[in-house]
């Protein structure tokens, strides 16, 4: 899952585009009214309208969240949050079973009202190309994200029944728990790793340690600091929709037996637990190396 920088990139959605869509954000407040009446006229047209807004109360509630939605386009914030409202607003449409093309037809109703406000309000020619221009843009984000959001990006996975359905979104809440708990604990871990780093400093300025372990130390200390910042970046990529890189772990399995092997080779006695360290490395080398060769993520 591509974040919405990513997405923006793709769409070429651009400064431009945020200026002329905040200028329209006061023609299109005007409006509010007649786009939800507009909308509900469209909507009420299809098949199963009384299904899925079968009464007052429900219809009043999806009327504010329509035109929250809608006045939001014309906020000029296009950040992660955007981003996760417009995934929610797909899985609330999966939820019901909404079919994905009332939602395509849908936005083209709506992309056609926005055209025509355009062409009443202006009639310099290149500034309507350009408004239009930024209105087919962020339409279509919103639509591409909504869409996505029926699906897991790459597979369609139906369930069968509906608590196969629940146990799925608990799995999937969960797993979401569980990545930002990991992400939590590899920060305190970092600060953990910089604790004993400044304390080795700390014992060979006050306590006599020898120079050389002192060293040795820190550097091991920042070779685990390195290896977690690795493992760190790629959690919150898997957190914003990214695939986890496996080649992180491997980074850090690496990293914690050099320090390792730094610590030992201070010792003579220790050269037979050297040597089959530095086999394991390079044989995690070997592998870390193939992995980004051939871009294997997991």
């Amino acid at each position: 899952m591509d974040t919405l920088h990513e997405i923006k990139l793709i769409y070429s959605f651009n400064d431009k585009d945020v200026e002329n869509l905040k200028f329209l954000k006061s023609i299109m407040e005007a409006n509010t009214n007649e786009f939800i009446a507009g909308v509900y006229s469209f909507i009420s047209n299809f098949e199963d309208f009384s299904k899925f807004l079968p009464n007052d109360e429900i219809r009043n509630r999806h009327q504010e969240k329509l035109k929250f939605w809608f006045l939001n386009m014309f906020s000029g914030e296009y950040d992660n949050d955007y981003l996760r409202r417009l995934r929610r607003i797909g899985e609330v449409h999966s939820d019901i079973k909404l079919p994905s093309h009332y939602v395509s037809a849908t936005m083209n109703y709506i992309r056609n009202y926005i055209h025509s406000i355009i062409l009443r309000n202006f009639t310099d020619g290149d500034k309507k190309d350009s408004l239009i221009e930024s209105i087919n843009k962020i339409l279509d984000i919103n639509l591409d994200i909504i869409i996505s959001s029926y699906i897991d990006e790459g597979k369609l996975y139906i369930s069968h029944t509906k608590f196969e359905s629940r146990v799925i979104k608990l799995s999937s809440k969960f797993s979401y728990i569980l990545d930002l708990s990991l992400v939590l604990t590899l920060m305190l871990a970092t600060a953990m790793v910089f604790f004993l780093f400044f304390f080795e400093i700390y014992r060979f300025a006050f306590s006599g340690a020898s120079f050389e372990t002192t060293v040795v130390d820190i550097l091991g200390a920042m070779l685990i600091i390195w290896a977690i910042r690795e493992l760190l970046e790629e959690e919150v990529k898997k957190l914003q929709g990214k695939k986890f890189a496996l080649s992180a772990f491997i980074a850090l399995a690496m990293a914690a037996l050099l320090r390792k092997v730094l610590i030992f080779s201070l010792a003579p006695h220790k050269s037979h637990e050297v040597a089959i360290l530095g086999l394991l490395i390079l044989v995690l080398g070997i592998v870390y190396w193939l992995m980004n060769k051939k871009g294997v993520d997991t």
